[in-house]
């Protein structure tokens, strides 16, 4: 096995100031930088002839397009890859992609993916192109078992022309497996994670009987605290509040007709359940605090999906492409806090204690399809046509109970019911014009017509405690639509040799989510945010330019991209010119607006190079990212380039490819490594009253990792695998960002599979 995905960090950061570290770090740059200097002055050979250029990928085009020949920023991480790791989760098999940021919020069973520094909730997720809604604050978070995985495809930066009305950071697309070449075809693999005293057990039964192919898979794993080094994060070396469990199950059958074997139908379904704690950070709780605890018991995900597919269907339909989906989410949060109230005569003369205890029932239900036709009128010409739905129906239950002996803040239930929907109907259309040699020119509109209801609103309240809480209707707020246009260009040139040149110009856009529009939410502290049904949508412009260079033993890609943003939404205290009410202003309440702007700038690099003779391939893979946000109306003109942002990261290393032993081997040393990040946010306290602008900064950081693993057994000598990753090898304490939990300390993967 010669597999040559490559994978870019976002996630490494800058080298720490340990010397064994340093050292190490500059040795591997030396080689990498010396191998790319020698590979200008040599021939070029891959040594199977392909490259993670020559990868094909569907989403950024939605035709099947090289990598290499993509006006989009594209990557592919295909299931050779994936098998070379023990990923618990399918973002940690993204952390290596360019412009990827993982985020997990506090919750470690909930990883999801920021893209060129826009937040995950600005990122589309497809499952076999069909995408998975959230309506959280948060974003969408990636709850697919990775064994069912054969391969994940990444566009950076906007994409809602072709991808759906999300896309303002990029598209996730993971594409699950179908059933095997031969009649029955067993699988069984497992992985252990020391950082997390975890594990994970998989089966799968998949083949192929005549025209109908099958696979059912399961899979089940349970991870503990987080193992850390001891330091600002823990005392004890774990971190509490990051054990997660998950169970998987899923079923494919597919069936392949017509004359010559161009159609083909399948159905779908699977079901994710998870169960995560929750981290919080100790520097954010003070003595006044005595309790703190977040809980998310429940994040089950159930779906149904039907696709068909038919290709040369005639000299000018060269394919049909039809799907369907339901899915449903269902998710319980849970947030207790007790706060310990200090003595204030004479107001509060002994002093008091107040406890919160939050719960949010959701259930969130999604429908619709797509219809797709690809055409060919002239030689030149590639012209694909849709029409898209997608139905959100979002119903929630909130209950806050507060309980308290202070006679000025007496105990008090409340509890709040919320139903509402946003139905998105859109027509596409893209047209690839090969209108000179080398020349290549993909254009595409969409219009999206945006229906936004408020179907219910009961709301009550009840004094004492423990008695039935009436629930009473109230106002709901008018329904609402939209249109909107988006485009995109992209040119493509090929007459240099090995050489791809590229432009591209994109549009992003994104209504606001249903709970920013119409659902109150409450926090520990006893604040509440307020939705705000006049929110307008978030849109983004994009122009990037890019190069590829793929001679076969040296393969690069480059890009410089330039986005800007406008109307994000964001949460600021309340005010009357905001149209909150006096009591939401006296109690410190918050409530939804549009205020920010961004403007993100950056350059984006993968390159390696194979030593010709040797099994060695130097590799070096990083992004420099600029991000300002800029607050436009709430609190006047105001900038800052404190973003949570590194401005470097990345990952190099050197990787080897062989035989030990008869059976196929391969080895990577590598580093992560990237820059510290600072973030300003606007702080509004209660007590004591201050409020303003807050910076909090992390320090750059680096790991230093190895990995090894191979194959053996079997006709095809792949019927066993396995791989084993010590990561952090030098027990490095660091923070990727302030949207991530601190990382694992010095800690093992391993992982087993076969094959029957």
């Amino acid at each position: 096995m010669n597999d040559r995905t490559i994978l870019v960090s976002q996630k490494g950061r800058s080298p720490s100031s340990q010397t064994v570290l340093k050292a190490a770090a500059a040795a591997l740059l030396i080689s990498s930088v010396g191998a790319a200097i020698d590979a200008a002055h040599a021939p070029a050979h891959a040594q199977d002839g392909a490259t993670f250029l020559d990868t094909i990928a569907v989403v950024g085009t939605r035709t099947e397009t090289p990598v290499q020949d993509n006006p989009a920023s594209v990557s592919v991480v295909d299931a050779a890859q994936m098998e070379r790791r023990a990923p618990e989760s399918i973002a940690e098999m993204l952390r290596d992609v360019p412009g990827v940021q993982v985020v997990d919020a506090s919750a470690p069973g909930m990883k999801r993916l920021s893209i060129r520094g826009e937040s995950s909730r600005r990122v589309t997720i497809l499952v076999d192109g069909q995408e998975i809604t959230d309506h959280s604050t948060y974003g969408t978070p990636l709850l697919i078992d990775p064994s069912n995985v054969e391969r994940i495809e990444v566009v950076r930066g906007p994409a809602s022309v072709l991808h759906g009305a999300k896309a303002i950071g990029g598209v996730i697309n993971i594409v699950t497996k179908r059933g095997a070449g031969k009649p029955i075809q067993a699988e069984l693999g497992g992985s252990y994670y020391s950082g997390t005293d975890g594990w994970q057990g998989w089966a799968a039964v998949s083949g192929t009987v005549g025209n109908l192919d099958y696979r059912l898979s399961g899979s089940l794993d349970d991870h503990g605290d987080r193992r850390v080094p001891e330091g600002r994060y823990s005392a004890t070396g774990r971190l509490d509040g990051t054990s997660f469990n998950n169970d998987n199950l899923s079923a494919h059958l597919g069936y392949t007709f017509g004359e010559a074997n161009n159609h083909y139908i399948a159905l779908k379904a699977e079901q994710h359940r998870l169960s995560t704690e929750s981290w919080t950070n100790p520097d954010y709780l003070d003595a006044t605090v005595t309790h703190f605890n977040i809980d998310l018991p429940k994040r089950d995900l159930r779906k149904v999906g039907l696709y068909y597919d038919g290709t040369d269907i005639s000299d000018v339909v060269r394919k049909v492409h039809v799907d369907a989906y339901y899915q449903t989410v269902d998710r319980l949060f849970m947030n207790e806090v007790t706060t310990r109230v200090p003595p204030t005569p004479p107001m509060i003369p002994l002093g008091g204690n107040i406890a919160v205890r939050s719960t949010s029932d959701d259930r969130n239900v999604n429908y619709g399809g797509t219809a797709q036709l690809d055409l060919q009128f002239h030689p030149d010409h590639y012209t694909i046509v849709g029409l898209h739905y997608l139905a959100d129906e979002l119903a929630t239950t909130k209950l806050s109970e507060r309980r308290s002996n202070i006679v000025i803040a007496p105990s008090q239930d409340a509890r709040t019911v919320d139903d509402a929907s946003i139905h998105t109907v859109s027509a596409f259309a893209q047209n690839e014009w090969s209108f000179a040699d080398d020349f290549k020119l993909t254009t595409g509109v969409r219009y999206y017509h945006t229906q936004i209801s408020h179907d219910r609103s009961l709301s009550g309240r009840a004094q004492p405690p423990g008695g039935v809480v009436p629930v009473n209707p109230v106002a709901t707020s008018p329904d609402s639509s939209e249109g909107r246009l988006v485009t995109s260009a992209g040119l493509t040139y090929t007459g240099i040799e090995n050489t791809t040149l590229r432009a591209l110009y994109s549009e992003g856009y994104i209504t606001p989510t249903l709970l920013q529009l119409y659902t109150d939410t409450t926090a520990g502290s006893g604040t509440t945010t307020l939705g705000n049904p006049f929110l307008k949508s978030e849109t983004s412009r994009n122009v990037e330019i890019g190069a590829r260079y793929n001679a076969g033993d040296l393969v690069l890609d480059a890009a410089a991209f330039y986005t800007t943003a406008k109307n994000y939404i964001t949460r600021t205290p309340c005010t009357a010119q905001l149209g909150c009410s006096a009591a939401d202003v006296r109690a410190g309440n918050h409530i939804n607006v549009n205020a920010d702007a961004a403007t993100t700038y950056g350059l984006e690099l993968a390159a390696e190079y194979t030593v010709p003779g040797t099994a060695f391939t130097p590799y070096a893979t990083g992004t420099w990212m600029r991000r300002k946000l800029e607050l436009t109306e709430t609190f006047g003109r105001w900038a800052t380039y404190d973003t949570n942002t590194p401005s470097l990261s990345g990952r190099f290393g050197v990787r080897w490819e062989g035989e030990v032993a008869n059976h196929d081997a391969w080895a990577d040393l590598y580093v992560r490594a990237a820059t510290g990040v600072d973030r300003t946010t606007w702080v509004a306290r209660r007590a004591p009253l201050v409020s303003g602008f807050e910076t909090e900064s992390l320090p750059g950081w680096a790991t230093l990792n190895f990995a090894f693993g191979g194959s053996f057994g079997g006709e095809d000598d792949d019927r066993f695998r396995y791989a084993v990753s010590f990561n952090n090898i030098l027990d490095k304490e660091y923070r990727s960002s302030f949207e991530e939990i601190p990382g694992v300390g010095r800690s093992v993967e391993v992982s087993l599979r076969m094959k029957f």
